[in-house]
């Protein structure tokens, strides 16, 4: 999911994933012997003839790609350089032990991460990189079903939850996300889920709203012809703020220098987690990473079922806020809670 995910999920904030590896370079030809991108030959594309998203089978079904072609020539600046990136689900399972929230299990739905002692633990255990396997899959032109089986991203063992993710391009350009989560594990723990959505190694800047396109001020804005949203730019390092901000409703990857914009509509009013990792060295441009903290703390529960719906579009970062205004609010329910 992050640059760091195995970290990340730990301490959950990205930003800490930064200073705890400040000082680490690697450069981009260790990078590639480190970890290598998932097999092409698994790659799944839909597409409306203009935007297009690339799912990957052997990872799990997560999206290793969203383009457009009308836009920036189609530049995709998802980062899927190892299981620990793409656009996909993880969780944080814990239980308390001992006075302490210690970390039990950590389902994700790309799999686990491989090589631990990269995070710097002197006794990381040595875990081959393996995808989480597919239960059932299938595509239409512009529509994906996946059922996956989630590995322990820090144990490279299977879990007893289950992911299922639909995804949908409508006419108009834009993709509709469905998770639905299945806690069949038979102990109750508290979790934390997490939607990673902006980690790239090809951005600029982000933007994020300063009034809500789903609240009463963005309703006022959305019956206004050629409104212009109020929006923060950031761009450059380390200006990412180092802290969780709430959501307001969507949140934006910019790449300044392609002028391509990759719109998230975010859950009103849940964390959104962000963090510099200015201690690589892999690519032209500066690793980001964002996350969306759709649960926090709940009690999962076996029989437990919750779902995740938001909304993806890819456009210009002058046309992404009025357009992503129109789409429906992000919203993460509790479908059951399980017994």
């Amino acid at each position: 999911m992050a640059v760091n995910e195995r970290v990340g999920r730990r301490r959950v904030i990205a930003a800490a994933i930064c200073a705890g590896l400040s000082g680490f370079v690697l450069t981009a030809a260790a990078y590639n012997r480190t970890f290598r991108p998932p097999p092409a030959d698994r790659n799944v594309t839909i597409s409306n003839g203009g935007l297009a998203i690339t799912f990957n089978i052997a990872w799990g079904g997560v999206v290793v790609a969203i383009a457009d072609r009308n836009v920036a020539h189609g530049l995709n600046i998802v980062d899927a350089n190892d299981v620990g990136r793409e656009l996909q689900v993880c969780q944080v399972l814990s239980s308390v032990i001992g006075g302490r929230n210690e970390l039990m299990i950590n389902p994700t739905q790309a799999g686990a991460l491989g090589d631990q002692p990269y995070y710097g633990h002197p006794n990381a255990p040595m875990i081959p990189e393996k995808g989480s396997p597919v239960m059932e899959w299938k595509a239409s032109r512009t529509r994906f079903h996946v059922v996956v089986n989630p590995w322990d991203y820090d144990n490279g063992n299977p879990t007893k939850w289950v992911y299922v993710e639909d995804v949908a391009i409508d006419s108009t350009g834009v993709a509709h996300f469905r998770y639905t989560f299945h806690d069949n594990e038979p102990k109750t723990y508290s979790m934390v889920t997490e939607i990673p959505t902006l980690y790239s190694d090809r951005t600029g800047a982000y933007m994020y709203p300063l009034v809500s396109p789903f609240g009463r001020a963005g309703a006022r804005l959305r019956r206004q012809k050629g409104a212009k949203w109020p929006v923060r730019m950031v761009t450059g390092a380390p200006a990412w703020p180092q802290k969780p901000l709430v959501s307001k409703g969507w949140i934006a990857n910019i790449d300044t220098g392609d002028d391509i914009g990759v719109f998230y509509t975010t859950p009103v009013g849940h964390t959104e987690e962000y963090g510099n990792f200015t201690g690589y060295d892999i690519s032209d441009r500066l690793p980001l990473g964002k996350t969306n903290v759709v649960a926090r703390e709940a009690a999962a529960r076996p029989g437990g079922v919750y779902s995740i719906d938001f909304s993806v579009l890819v456009s210009t970062p002058e046309r992404g806020p009025a357009l992503i205004a129109r789409q429906p609010a992000a919203v993460f329910r509790v479908v059951s809670k399980g017994r």
